[in-house]
This record gives structure tokens, C-alpha cells and sequence, in this order.
């Protein structure tokens, strides 16, 4: 009897962490062994193994073919107990000349003559750790990534199993499967790989009525069409590289459209795109056969699991070294970056994205904070590697920043002008679609998760990273919080002020206000690092520099849709990509876009009248009360 427990791995960043984990649940994990399997699936033609609740394996290793012969179903939750029967076989040879046993009679006994067949073949990458406890080995834990492949169709998923050994308890298995829902918030697997193969093969994706519909859209010249054309193709049974190769995208966009389908079906197209097909014949009725239907089997659509959520605050205290509080500070904020990745990945909430970019930010400003306590030598590769995370990000948020506030805008316009944007829609879809492919396969690199594993080690240990604090004469250096951190807010204070004489001039360049923003989110992000050690005042002083700094940011905002859309009414694309850098070119044809040109006029408006009221935005700053606030807020509690 196998005992084991099976989980979904919903994505590779959490894939890579359970990886790297050193325990679970309290026992500890030995290190992995990477293995490559192959197993392939048989049956006699008309199933008769399959109709016995049966499934048989065959798996090529050393030493010759293994052939198991696993029952089905027996499935509590995430716990499996099946019967399972095995031989080891020299070569692949037909069941009439395996060895005499319980494996051979039963499968003779379900087949007769019948010549056992393939149906399909999974492919996996195996990284397998013991579960320890002492000595003892409790379990055998299994991160397996892996490939289905049958006759062109081809699916991809990443799964945990943790298989009962013989010195370990039912007891100990179940605290071990309590850890993964509860601290790594794994979903239940309650099938075998087998039962999930067929649900995979055997459900046509399309019905007839959407498969008439997705024939119209395939048509169109946009994204709409592309996506029509992916779904048809692997509805045909064509690979998701291959639908990649027919839809001009890569395997992972396609993997992402099915996912989107296969949770909201055909609301991922358009309203335009659907209101323009024609009528369909309805789904048709079910005729007679001679052979009974067999019921579909519906894949289950599980919501993407999260990991537990971080602290809400860092825990830095007063007498911390600045060292140890650089630390807390960019353990907190990269428990929050690895939190926000599964819905970053997903794609469905657009703030997920939004928090994780923050996280970034917040550590790459970290570094500005504390860098004269660190090695910055040693923390340089990982400094390099969290600019280009935040740049993987920002693409992508700073094309959602882009539609939310033109949604804003659609939300003032009467029903009937509410398409006029859709030109300017279509190349965003396009734009977006682009970037966040690209910041996929940047969050699936061996780098990122090489930063992840380098940047996790870093911060497991106090100390690590610590510049001395004795001079090389002998001198103490300031070291502790509660002495430096006053002085670091009256520096970035000297920073933010110094722009008063600069802006409070007529005709201010929108460049000037652009840094002034900058300088305002150093000084913001500056007393947020040391909220927990300063007096109560410093929350209000945060509440009127992130007010300052909205004001500036939506100025920004407003600055870069402006030349974008000017780009769009010129070029008839986005940021001016098909132009090139030469910039003697020329449109070729004049873009018509009433609509977009409006949009323009309006985002025009608001940059005049945001310019108006900064004078009034920026008057509290230099005043008197902002200076003793700011004094009362800087002194350690």
C-alpha cells in the first residue's frame, strides 16, 4: 500500500522556494537529487485496465523497465492510499513474457490476448529530498516538473508529493501536509498523474457554439484575433508552441490565454470583438451511438494560493545597529516582494503588481538609507539585480497607471463616446501584452531566482554585510539607530528643501518639479524606515509629503500621456515604436482619432491646472509648522 500526499504547485517562484527550503514542518530536508523520469502509460485498446480502476506504468531506470500496476482513486484531500503492484523487467517486452507474479496474472487477467499499447508519456524533472528527523527518513518529499505528451498534445504543470516512508507515521504525514496548506498555501491534488493526463486529453477545449464564435474573431486584425487563433489551434490539438507560432506569440502568452479562458471562456475577448460576430447554431443535440457518450471530465479551476502573509511591520528597535535594521529592512520588504509574485504572475488584480514594484522600490531606496553601513562591494550584484526586477515591474505597472486614470476619463464621457478610445485601447492591449511577457520571462529566469536564493542566504544571518564600527584607529563610529537616524532624515529634509528657491519661480520646467518628486519620496520613504523608533508626529509628517508627492506624481503621469498620445495621433502606434530612432521620419498617413485627440486636450487641462495649485500644495512645506513638526517627528521615542 503507497501512502502519499499530492499538491499543485501554482508557480515556479513558490516551486523554487520549497526547492531551496531547508525545513518543513520541523523536520529538516536533506539535500536534493535531481532526477529525469519517464513514464509511459498502458492499456489494451478499449481500456480494460482503466474500466478495472487500474493504471499501468511503465518507467524506464537503471537496471531495466519497471512496470507498476497502481490502483485508482483512494484519494482524502491531499492524502492517496492505493494498492500498488510492481516488476522490474530487463527490456520492454509484451505481458506474456514478464515473469510469473501478481503483476503479470492481473494485467493477463484484464487484457487476454490484447496487446498493450501506449496512451500517452509524462516526462518529469524530479528534485527529491528525504524528510528527516534525526537519522530517521520520515518521508521522501518530490518537486516534479512535468510534460505531458500524446499524439501533438502537450501540457505542462508543476506538482509536490510527499510519500510516506517506512520508519514514518500517518501522524507525521498529516502535520507535514497541514505545513504546506496552511504556512505555503499548497491546494489539494486529489488525482494521480494518470487521472489527470486524461482529463487533460480527453476534454476538447472548445464547444461547438465557441468554436464557431472564436472562427469569426480569428479574423480580426488585432489582439482579439490573435487570441481566437491560439484557442482554435489548440482545440485542433496543436501544441501550445505551436499555437504560440500560429497566433505570433510565445508558448508562455498562449499558456496564459488558456489559463484566462479556462476561467472566464469567452469574456477574455472584447465587448467590440464579440458584439461584431454574426449568429451561431446552437450547441447541436447529442445523436445516437452505438458506443454510450462519455461524460466530459472538467478540469477544476482553482484559485492561485498565496503564501502567508508578511508582518506589518519590520521590528527595528532604537538600539538596533543600523546594519541590523538595514536587515530587518530588506528582509520585510522582500517577504513582501515574494508575497505579491503569485498574483504578479497571474495578472488578474493589478495591484498585486503594484505592491511587489513597491517592495522593490523600497529596498532599492533602502540601500540609499544604509548603504554607509554595508559593504555595498559585496551588495552590489544584488543591488544590479533589483533594478532590473523593478524595471521587469514597472513596465508593465506603468502601462496599468496609463489605463486606470484613462478609464477615469471614460467615466466622465457619455455611453455613446465611450468607444472613441478603442484605436488607442487596441495598441495599449498590445503594448501591455508585450511587457508583460517580457517581465515573465524574467521572473521565470535562472537569474531572478538565483537573486532570490543569494538575497534570502544574505539575509538569514545578522552581521552579514556589516561594515566595522570602530575606525581603523580605534574610534567608535556612529552605528546605532537611534543616533543615526535623525541625521539621515535632516539630510534628505536638506535634499527636499533645497528646491524652494528652484519652484517657487514663475515658469517652473516640469523637469525641476519631476526631481522635487523624487527628492519627496527619498524623504517620505526615509522616515517610513524609521517610523517604529521616531515620536508619534512622524505619521502626520509622512500623511503631507505622500499628499506633495501624489500631487507631482499625478503631474508626471499626466506629462508622459500626453507625449504619448501626441505619438499615437502622429504615428498611429505606441511611443512611436515603428518610427524608429531616425527622427527625420515622416507618418505615412495622416491618424484619424477624434476621440484620442480629446483625451490629449483633457490631459493637457489637467497638467495646466495641476501646475496651478502646486504653488498652494507646496506652501505648507516651507512654512514654520512644517519645520517643528518635522523636529518633534525626528527624535527617537
Amino acid at each position: 500500500m503507497e501512502i502519499e500526499a499530492k499538491f499543485v504547485v501554482p508557480t515556479m517562484g513558490i516551486f523554487q522556494r520549497l526547492q531551496a527550503a531547508d525545513r518543513l514542518a520541523g523536520f529538516a530536508l536533506a539535500a536534493r537529487q535531481v532526477k529525469q523520469v519517464r513514464d509511459t502509460y498502458l492499456d489494451a485498446a478499449d481500456r480494460p485496465i482503466l474500466a478495472a480502476g487500474y493504471a499501468c506504468r511503465q518507467r524506464e531506470q537503471e537496471g531495466g523497465i519497471l512496470i507498476t500496476l497502481k490502483g485508482l482513486g483512494g484519494a482524502e484531500g491531499a492524502v492517496h492510499r492505493r494498492e500498488e503492484l510492481e516488476i522490474l523487467l530487463p527490456a520492454a517486452a509484451p505481458p506474456t513474457e514478464w515473469p510469473a507474479g501478481p503483476v503479470r496474472e492481473r494485467v493477463l487477467a484484464l487484457i487476454g490476448q490484447a496487446p498493450l499499447r501506449p496512451l500517452f508519456s509524462l516526462q518529469q524533472t524530479r528534485s527529491v529530498r528525504q524528510v528527516k528527523r534525526g537519522r530517521q527518513t520520515m518521508a521522501e518529499l518530490s518537486l516534479d516538473d512535468v510534460r505531458l505528451t500524446s499524439e501533438g498534445a502537450e501540457q505542462t504543470y508543476l506538482e509536490l508529493e510527499v510519500e510516506l516512508a517506512a520508519q514514518g507515521s500517518e501522524e507525521e504525514l498529516a502535520t507535514i501536509v497541514a505545513c504546506l496548506q496552511e504556512e505555503w498555501g499548497l491546494e489539494p491534488e486529489p488525482r494521480s498523474k494518470f487521472e489527470r493526463a486524461l482529463a487533460f486529453l480527453e476534454e476538447r477545449l472548445l464547444t461547438p457554439q465557441e468554436r464557431a464564435i472564436c472562427q469569426q474573431v480569428a479574423g480580426r486584425d488585432d489582439l482579439d484575433g490573435l487570441r481566437a487563433r491560439a484557442l482554435l489551434a489548440l482545440d485542433g490539438g496543436a501544441t501550445q508552441a505551436e499555437a504560440g507560432e500560429q497566433a505570433q506569440r510565445s508558448a508562455r502568452t498562449v499558456r496564459r490565454w488558456l489559463a484566462a479562458f479556462q476561467r472566464e471562456r469567452l469574456d477574455i475577448f472584447s465587448g467590440a470583438a464579440l458584439d461584431k460576430t454574426g449568429p451561431v447554431a446552437p450547441d447541436p443535440l447529442p445523436t445516437e451511438s452505438k458506443e454510450p457518450a462519455r461524460p466530459p471530465v472538467a478540469r477544476p479551476v482553482r484559485p492561485t494560493p498565496k503564501l502567508k502573509k508578511p508582518p506589518k511591520e519590520p521590528g527595528l528597535k532604537a538600539n538596533d545597529s543600523m546594519a541590523e535594521a538595514a536587515r530587518k529592512t530588506f528582509h520585510f520588504h522582500f517577504q513582501h516582494m515574494l508575497y505579491h509574485e503569485p498574483g504578479t504572475r497571474l495578472g488578474e488584480d493589478i495591484e498585486e503588481l503594484h505592491d511587489m514594484r513597491v517592495a522593490t522600490r523600497r529596498m532599492r531606496a533602502a540601500f540609499r538609507v544604509f548603504g554607509h553601513h554595508l559593504d555595498m562591494k559585496q551588495l552590489r550584484p544584488t543591488l544590479k539585480d533589483l533594478r532590473r526586477t523593478g524595471r521587469a515591474l514597472g513596465n508593465v505597472r506603468d502601462l496599468d497607471v496609463f489605463w486606470e486614470k484613462t478609464e477615469r476619463y471614460l467615466d466622465t464621457l457619455p455611453p455613446e463616446q465611450e468607444s472613441d478610445l478603442s484605436p488607442l485601447r487596441a495598441a495599449w492591449e498590445t503594448e501591455r501584452e508585450k511587457a508583460r511577457e517580457k517581465m515573465l520571462a524574467y521572473l521565470d529566469s535562472d537569474r531572478y531566482a538565483q537573486f532570490k536564493k543569494r538575497f534570502a542566504e544574505l539575509l538569514e544571518n545578522p552581521g552579514n554585510a556589516a561594515l566595522p564600527v570602530l575606525s581603523e584607529k580605534g574610534e567608535p563610529l556612529p552605528h546605532r539607530l537611534r543616533h543615526v537616524a535623525p541625521v539621515a532624515v535632516y539630510q534628505r529634509l536638506a535634499a527636499f528643501l533645497a528646491y524652494d528657491e528652484w519652484v517657487t519661480k514663475s515658469d517652473v520646467p516640469l523637469e525641476r518639479l519631476h526631481l522635487l518628486r523624487i527628492a519627496a519620496k527619498r524623504l517620505r520613504y526615509t522616515l517610513e524606515f524609521f517610523e517604529e523608533v521616531l515620536a508619534p508626529e512622524t505619521k502626520g509628517v509622512i500623511k503631507e509629503i505622500k499628499g506633495l508627492q501624489d500631487h507631482l506624481g499625478d503631474l508626471q503621469d499626466a506629462v508622459v500621456a500626453s507625449n504619448l498620445l501626441r505619438d499615437f495621433l502622429t504615428w498611429g502606434t505606441w511611443g512611436h515604436t515603428q518610427a524608429g530612432s531616425n527622427a527625420t521620419t515622416s507618418p505615412t498617413e495622416t491618424i484619424v482619432a477624434p476621440g484620442v485627440a480629446a483625451y490629449l486636450a483633457a490631459r493637457q487641462s489637467e497638467i495646466q491646472h495641476l501646475l496651478d495649485t502646486f504653488p498652494r500644495a507646496w506652501a505648507y512645506f516651507h512654512s514654520a509648522d512644517f519645520s517643528r513638526t518635522v523636529a518633534l517627528a525626528a527624535t527617537p521615542s
